[in-house]
């Protein structure tokens, strides 16, 4: 008897048998983690990513800073439109930063609040178009964004993220590219580490105000106003709209209200869509 018990010890601890057990242990852990991320999504950033440091308002030496988030580049590269817009903001006093396509990351714009920027141009692709994070149909309830693209294909990354619906991977209207992943409201409120004290953000992107989630999360972080599309709108047409509202801005030394109410006057909704550049203030 002796023998045959410890026969069956022995048997019942086989290299299958842990390997079973510390896949289910796992399993369970995984399990854990998913829930803990959808109820307390704060409290699993610091568990995983350790304290956020707190905000800082220390001012930036110099002149204003500026950046252009060129994103579309990845399927309509703009190089006039670009050096345009850099040129009319540089006369508008501001130190200007450009950053291509593949620069802006999930992990970029992560940080982008603590750059010190006081404008940001997101010439983003963009959308609210009611979709789930894997193209799925959302459910009753669910903020459909807005959503902006990044210059990151999509990936098996930032998992808890996805669970959470702060990213997306997200597909284009048009043309066959790959999917990227898109930063939406939830994102900007949780996942950016920093504040936008003042800063004014322009989204010349599809349907980037046709939902105020996204420009209220910036808003919120201390942006003074989001300027937006409340519609699909042309990269043509977006651009004009964009390079009239900076020259407004900067040359003319409009409020942004002014300048949003002028440009409209001046060039109009999109001729195909219908759409209107509008802003959101705090």
């Amino acid at each position: 008897m002796e023998g045959s018990w410890d026969g069956r010890r022995r048997r019942k601890w086989t290299p299958t048998r842990i390997l079973s057990w510390l896949g289910g242990l796992m399993g369970t852990l995984l399990i854990l983690m998913i829930i803990l991320n959808l109820l307390a999504p704060r409290l699993m950033e610091h568990l995983l990513l350790g304290p956020t440091p707190a905000p800082t308002l220390a001012p930036f030496p110099g002149p204003p800073k500026a950046a252009i988030l060129d994103q579309t580049s990845v399927t309509d590269p703009c190089p006039d439109f670009i050096k345009k817009a850099r040129a009319y903001l540089r006369e508008g006093g501001y130190q200007v930063e450009v950053y291509r396509w593949k620069e802006l990351t999930v992990d970029f714009y992560r940080t982008l609040p603590g750059k010190g920027y006081k404008l940001i141009l997101f010439q983003n692709h963009s959308t609210s178009e009611v979709a789930g994070p894997e193209g799925q149909p959302l459910p009753k309830g669910h903020s459909p964004g807005p959503f902006i693209f990044t210059g990151e294909q999509a990936s098996g990354k930032y998992l808890f993220e996805r669970i959470g619906d702060r990213i997306r991977p997200a597909k284009f209207l048009y043309g066959d590219f790959p999917l990227f992943f898109a930063i939406g409201p939830k994102f900007v409120r949780l996942s950016m580490s920093g504040l936008f004290p003042g800063t004014v953000i322009i989204i010349g992107g599809c349907q980037s105000l046709a939902m105020p989630d996204l420009a209220q999360a910036f808003l919120d972080r201390g942006a003074s106003v989001v300027i937006g599309w409340d519609g699909l709108v042309d990269l043509s047409h977006n651009n004009k709209a964009m390079l009239y509202l900076l020259r407004a801005l900067t040359a003319d030394r409009l409020t942004p209200q002014q300048a949003v109410e002028e440009t409209m006057r001046e060039i109009g909704p999109d001729p195909t869509y219908g759409s209107n550049l509008t802003y959101l203030l705090p």
